[in-house]
């Protein structure tokens, strides 16, 4: 089972990567770029996370199905486990309700009345990938951690 945890640091590590990455892009696109770039800029951001963190997101959660349903780990025997499903499934809004759709709204909007770079225009995209990096961060924390764990002395 070593090859399925390497395999998840991988994916973890892309996944987090990315959505930083993401972040940073964001942050460029809504203050610093005028609005013919952000209109060839900004369309990429869901194609990122269309085509890198939901693949990626999507195999991370199977091996953990997979890891939780083969070994001593389980879905519901220590609360550190318990805790990563539930910010799993805190992290779906996240990217789904809350980049995804809100930059879409946002390309609309700006494709009818023009942009402005403001915190109003991509306050609450940029909201939600700060919480997807904090729920990921301590999802590792979590992971490295393992609090609640028995540990032995000795």
């Amino acid at each position: 089972m070593k090859w399925l945890r390497v395999l998840h640091l991988i994916l973890v590590s892309i996944w987090f990567g990315a959505t930083v990455c993401i972040g940073f892009l964001s942050i460029i696109c809504f203050y610093h770029l005028s609005t013919a770039e952000f209109l060839i800029v900004g369309p990429l951001i869901p194609e990122l996370y269309q085509k890198i963190v939901l693949p990626v997101a999507v195999l991370t959660i199977l091996q953990g199905i997979i890891y939780g349903s083969s070994t001593k780990w389980g879905f519901f025997k220590y609360p550190w486990v318990m805790l990563k499903w539930i910010l799993t499934f805190l992290l779906i809004p996240c990217v789904g309700l809350g980049t995804i759709g809100q930059l879409f709204s946002v390309l609309d909007v700006i494709n009818t009345a023009g942009f402005s770079a403001s915190l109003q225009m991509g306050g609450r995209i940029l909201l939600c990938i700060a919480l997807q990096i904090s729920i990921l961060l301590v999802m590792i924390g979590v992971s490295v951690l393992k609090p609640g764990k028995l540990r032995t002395i000795g």
